[in-house]
């Protein structure tokens, strides 16, 4: 009977320090485990941090590069010239001269396509229209469309453009002639149903 309760005791004895061993050999898994876990929140965290800052950066076209704001307008900037003159398309007796020597004429020419459902004034496309000299001057140009096959010039509040109708605008910039040739940066910036664009001329 002292043996049996002897061997019973040992028994149990080996029973519960097998079972210790077991836990103390699963614990470090499971730390591993949550170390990773840790590890992975650490370099998402820090991959965050490193992103750059996307959001103010202007997206910046080229000429001849199509334009769409979705179901809003189509576009594409054309030329940017200097000129002291400019015409339509299809009538070069028609059209302005500049007169003062001091000025030279930025000349930039525009398609636009009405994506929307329904006709809208040709002006409510082109919320802003500008080009910036040497990152700090700003100058706001006159805008005209091409009326009668390109043939006359007129404002755009004076049309609507039906859905799916493309026009032509021009807009000419009065800059004081020496930014012609002074090589300082010089851009357009416009700016279709609230999203800006920008076209760097030089």
């Amino acid at each position: 009977m002292k043996k049996f309760l002897i061997l019973l005791c040992m028994t149990l004895f080996l029973v519960a320090c097998g079972n210790s061993e077991e836990k103390s050999s699963s614990e470090p898994v499971k730390n591993k485990e949550e170390d990773s876990q840790e590890a992975n929140k650490e370099i998402s965290k820090k991959e965050e941090k490193t992103k750059p800052e996307d959001s103010n950066v202007t997206p910046q076209i080229k000429l001849g590069e199509v334009v769409v704001v979705d179901d809003f307008a189509e576009f594409l900037l054309k030329s940017n010239t200097f000129t002291r003159e400019v015409h339509p398309s299809n009538d070069v007796d028609y059209g302005f001269e500049l007169e003062n020597s001091q000025e030279i004429l930025m000349h930039t020419i525009i398609s636009l396509k009405n994506l929307t459902t329904t006709s809208k004034r040709a002006d409510l496309f082109i919320s802003e229209f500008k080009y910036i000299y040497d990152n700090k001057y700003e100058y706001l140009p006159e805008i005209v469309m091409e009326v009668n096959n390109g043939k006359v010039f007129d404002i755009a509040p004076n049309h609507e453009i039906d859905p799916l109708k493309t026009i032509t605008l021009h807009c000419a910039g009065f800059l004081p002639s020496e930014i012609e040739n002074d090589g300082k940066p010089l851009k357009a910036v416009i700016t279709v149903n609230g999203e800006k664009f920008e076209q760097i001329i030089r």
